[in-house]
Protein backbone atom coordinates (compact mmCIF):
# COMPACT_ATOMS: atom_id res chain seq x y z
CA UNK A 1 0.00 0.00 0.00
CA UNK A 2 2.74 2.65 0.87
CA UNK A 3 4.71 1.46 -2.37
CA UNK A 4 1.09 2.21 -4.39
CA UNK A 5 1.14 5.57 -2.20
CA UNK A 6 4.67 6.67 -3.35
CA UNK A 7 3.98 5.90 -6.97
CA UNK A 8 1.44 7.76 -7.37
CA UNK A 9 3.42 10.57 -5.40
CA UNK A 10 6.15 10.69 -7.98
CA UNK A 11 3.92 10.32 -10.73
CA UNK A 12 2.31 13.63 -9.89
CA UNK A 13 5.54 15.51 -8.94
CA UNK A 14 7.09 14.06 -12.37
CA UNK A 15 3.60 15.31 -14.51
CA UNK A 16 4.18 18.46 -12.67
CA UNK A 17 7.81 18.81 -13.50
CA UNK A 18 7.73 17.88 -17.69
CA UNK A 19 4.64 20.58 -17.49
CA UNK A 20 6.77 23.26 -15.84
CA UNK A 21 9.59 22.49 -18.64
CA UNK A 22 7.50 22.81 -21.19
CA UNK A 23 6.16 26.02 -19.94
CA UNK A 24 9.86 27.45 -19.26
CA UNK A 25 11.26 26.32 -22.61
CA UNK A 26 7.87 27.93 -24.43
CA UNK A 27 8.23 31.25 -22.68
CA UNK A 28 12.17 31.12 -23.32
CA UNK A 29 11.83 31.08 -26.46
CA UNK A 30 9.25 33.16 -26.88
CA UNK A 31 11.82 35.80 -25.34
CA UNK A 32 14.57 34.75 -27.69
CA UNK A 33 12.20 35.46 -30.75
CA UNK A 34 11.50 38.86 -29.80
CA UNK A 35 13.24 42.17 -30.70
CA UNK A 36 14.78 44.20 -27.30
CA UNK A 37 16.81 46.61 -29.01
CA UNK A 38 15.85 49.33 -31.91
CA UNK A 39 19.95 49.29 -32.49
CA UNK A 40 18.99 45.48 -33.92
CA UNK A 41 17.54 47.01 -37.19
CA UNK A 42 19.98 47.88 -39.86
CA UNK A 43 18.55 49.81 -42.54
CA UNK A 44 20.09 48.86 -45.88
CA UNK A 45 23.19 50.50 -46.80
CA UNK A 46 23.51 54.13 -48.03
CA UNK A 47 22.75 54.89 -51.84
CA UNK A 48 24.79 57.38 -54.15
CA UNK A 49 22.04 60.00 -53.26
CA UNK A 50 22.30 59.95 -49.40
CA UNK A 51 24.80 61.08 -46.95
CA UNK A 52 26.35 59.26 -43.93
CA UNK A 53 26.64 61.26 -40.97
CA UNK A 54 28.18 60.28 -37.64
CA UNK A 55 26.61 62.00 -34.38
CA UNK A 56 28.35 64.39 -32.17
CA UNK A 57 27.81 64.69 -28.53
CA UNK A 58 25.10 67.33 -28.52
CA UNK A 59 23.58 66.81 -31.97
CA UNK A 60 19.67 66.18 -32.00
CA UNK A 61 17.83 64.90 -35.25
CA UNK A 62 16.08 68.23 -35.14
CA UNK A 63 19.48 70.19 -35.70
CA UNK A 64 20.68 67.66 -38.03
CA UNK A 65 17.53 67.70 -40.27
CA UNK A 66 17.66 71.98 -40.55
CA UNK A 67 21.17 71.15 -41.97
CA UNK A 68 20.03 69.13 -44.62
CA UNK A 69 16.93 70.77 -45.68
CA UNK A 70 16.36 73.10 -48.55
CA UNK A 71 13.90 75.13 -47.35
CA UNK A 72 10.79 73.52 -49.44
CA UNK A 73 9.98 71.13 -46.80
CA UNK A 74 8.74 71.50 -42.90
CA UNK A 75 11.67 70.48 -40.97
CA UNK A 76 9.16 67.98 -38.95
CA UNK A 77 9.02 66.14 -42.45
CA UNK A 78 13.35 65.67 -42.76
CA UNK A 79 12.93 64.65 -38.87
CA UNK A 80 10.35 61.85 -40.31
CA UNK A 81 12.44 60.86 -43.07
CA UNK A 82 15.73 60.82 -41.17
CA UNK A 83 14.15 58.43 -38.46
CA UNK A 84 12.20 56.09 -41.32
CA UNK A 85 15.37 55.55 -43.22
CA UNK A 86 17.61 54.49 -40.37
CA UNK A 87 14.69 52.59 -38.58
CA UNK A 88 14.56 54.59 -35.44
CA UNK A 89 11.70 53.76 -33.73
CA UNK A 90 12.33 57.18 -31.44
CA UNK A 91 14.50 60.39 -31.79
CA UNK A 92 17.15 59.71 -29.73
CA UNK A 93 20.64 59.34 -30.82
CA UNK A 94 23.63 58.80 -29.83
CA UNK A 95 27.41 60.32 -30.21
CA UNK A 96 28.95 57.88 -32.93
CA UNK A 97 25.94 56.51 -34.28
CA UNK A 98 25.91 56.81 -37.52
CA UNK A 99 22.96 57.94 -39.90
CA UNK A 100 22.20 57.91 -43.04
CA UNK A 101 20.40 60.84 -44.54
CA UNK A 102 18.26 60.29 -47.56
CA UNK A 103 18.06 62.43 -50.67
CA UNK A 104 15.69 65.60 -50.27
Amino acid sequence: MLSHLIKRLLKRHAAKTVVCTAVFALLFTSFLLMGTDASGNHPEEATGEEQIIIVHSGDTLWEIAKQYTDGRNDIRFIVYLIKDRNDLQSAEIKPGQRLIIPSM
